[in-house]
């Protein structure tokens, strides 16, 4: 008779454990559940089940234990998988955070081989600097490559480096290039209307001359669009360890005034694409181009 109580005591105590389980992984999240309590309900179980086999009790109700025992584990296993979400979760928050001060570099091949962050830290920014790029990028789809790696961040800036992949569409149609590109800047400034945008030329050769009518077309959408127009060609004039010094210079001496504002896309493409001269990079594109 006393099997029958204890085995409804257990039954009842834990009852409500399968729909704690069912609730902990549809919630998907540690937050509000106890660890140490887990702990003690399993510790529990255990010194009543080591009292079984002390007493040599071996009947249905040990099954009992062990059934409660398998629940209580589930849930505990369900505990560490939540605070697992629970930590990926805050770490893309953490991210999302940064880069919605941050500045991403969109471009190409070669934009894609600029180390941007190493950058960033070595000139000291007081912002977070992603690379975004990708290989083969045209217009033809840098929308939804863009929705697809880069709007999630929410970024503050966009350094748009695209249209080496689109020569043939503007020599077949220029005005179709105009209206694709435009798209594409009206898209990014979807979610975000104040988000600047800087737009970078393409890297023209003797061979080539398309790309210089190409890139008077970029400068003129660029100033229609109310965005920075960056020439690539002047980073072989641009010293990165010019402005490098100066910025050090600056912080020696206590004027971090200019850190605290917002800082031109203009120079911050100076420093990406000088460092992409210097290191050899602008070159491939041009030994590409010819």
């Amino acid at each position: 008779m006393g099997s029958l109580f204890e085995t409804a005591m257990l039954v009842c105590f834990g009852f409500s454990w399968p729909l704690n389980v069912i609730k902990a992984y549809k919630a998907k999240s540690a937050k509000g559940t106890s660890l140490a309590f887990i702990l003690l309900i399993i510790t529990g179980y255990l010194a009543g089940i080591t009292a079984k086999f002390i007493n040599n009790q071996m009947n249905y109700v040990l099954l009992v234990y062990f059934l409660n025992l398998v629940i209580v584990l589930t849930n505990l296993a369900i505990y560490f998988r939540n605070r697992s979400l629970d930590r990926r979760t805050e770490i893309m928050i953490r991210t999302n955070n940064e880069a919605n001060d941050a500045v991403i570099l969109f471009g190409g091949a070669a934009d894609k081989e600029i180390p941007v962050a190493e950058i960033a830290q070595s000139y000291e920014f007081n912002f977070k600097m992603y690379n975004r790029s990708t290989f083969n990028l045209s217009l033809k789809d840098a929308k939804k490559v863009f929705s697809e790696k880069v709007e999630s961040m929410n970024p503050e800036a966009i350094i748009l480096h695209i249209g080496s992949n689109d020569i043939d569409l503007f020599n077949r149609n220029s005005a179709e290039f105009d209206i694709k590109y435009i798209d594409l800047i009206a898209s990014i400034k979807k979610t975000n209307k104040e988000r600047r945008i800087a737009l970078v030329s393409n890297i023209d050769s003797s061979n080539h001359h398309a790309f210089d009518e190409m890139n008077r077309h970029i400068k003129a959408i660029a100033d229609s669009e109310h965005c920075t127009f960056v020439d690539i060609n002047n980073a072989k004039l641009w010293n990165p360890e010019s402005t490098k010094k100066l910025m050090s210079f600056m912080y020696n001496i206590g004027f971090d005034q200019p850190l605290n504002i917002k800082k031109p896309l203009g120079d911050i493409s100076e420093i990406l694409y000088s460092y992409a001269y210097q290191n050899g990079i602008l070159h491939a594109v041009e030994s590409q181009a010819v």
